[in-house]
């Protein structure tokens, strides 16, 4: 199976490659957005602080040459919707995209991939779509956890799931941890995910809308209540 990483920075992308390399099977790509349509020097200065932040340099400047230098590393100068860009993910030929990077996708795009873009959601599909679903989970006292399925041109309404796992909030105190640790199991995730898709017969799970609702942005002081409830339930153990 072909695999592409859609990443933001080359050290997102090459977090998640490394868990997928010794998939058997998975043939791993990075592909590097320019999100935000940043100038070269911005582009690269953000990839630089990025990099001293997540990894040893040398261990990352060694890994993106050996993507580089194996052709496995793809760097868009261009929007990701962009027929030049969408011709160049077309050109890798890959099964699967798997989403890394804070841009929306549009039909072709996800068309460029042969059976779609996979995300890691941080929140239970279908009830919790949208922005702040941790927040609105803890809230409204429902399990937390994350959402693995294939995107389509909506919000979080792609009907292809192909696995969810409940990961509880016991023993966080802040919401915005909480949401770091979810948002860190997207490269276990998604391995797990192209594990099942490479099993004979894979079945997907319904992403049925109707039986949820898309959530936004939660007020400061409903945060503020989502963390003293965390706090609450951390303190009685």
């Amino acid at each position: 199976m072909r695999v592409a990483v859609i990443a933001g920075s080359i050290s997102g992308g090459i977090r998640i490659a490394q868990e997928m390399e010794s998939l058997p099977g998975a043939d791993v790509f990075v592909v590097l957005c320019n999100v935000g349509k940043r100038s070269p020097l911005l582009r690269w200065s953000r990839e630089l602080l990025s990099a001293l932040k997540t990894f040893k340099w040398w261990t990352l400047a060694r890994k993106a040459w050996s993507y580089a230098r194996q052709r496995r590393l793809m760097i868009l100068h261009r929007p990701l919707d962009d027929a030049t860009s969408i011709e160049r993910l077309r050109s890798l030929q890959c099964d699967v995209g798997l989403h890394a990077a804070n841009v929306i996708y549009r039909e072709p795009t996800i068309s460029a991939f042969r059976l779609g873009i996979l995300n890691a959601h941080i929140g239970i599909l279908p009830k919790y779509r949208g922005r702040c679903v941790v927040e609105w989970s803890v809230l409204q006292g429902d399990p937390t956890g994350v959402t693995v399925f294939f995107i389509d041109s909506g919000i979080d309404t792609g009907g292809r799931v192909v696995l969810r796992e409940f990961i509880p909030s016991n023993g966080w105190k802040r919401v915005g941890a909480l949401k770091n640790m979810l948002f860190g199991c997207d490269a276990r995730l998604y391995r797990k995910a192209l594990e099942a898709l490479m099993q004979p017969g894979v079945r997907f799970e319904g992403n049925e809308i109707l039986k949820g609702k898309r959530y936004y942005v939660m007020s400061k002081m409903f945060v503020h209540a989502v963390d003293r409830i965390l706090r609450d339930r951390a303190n009685l153990g």
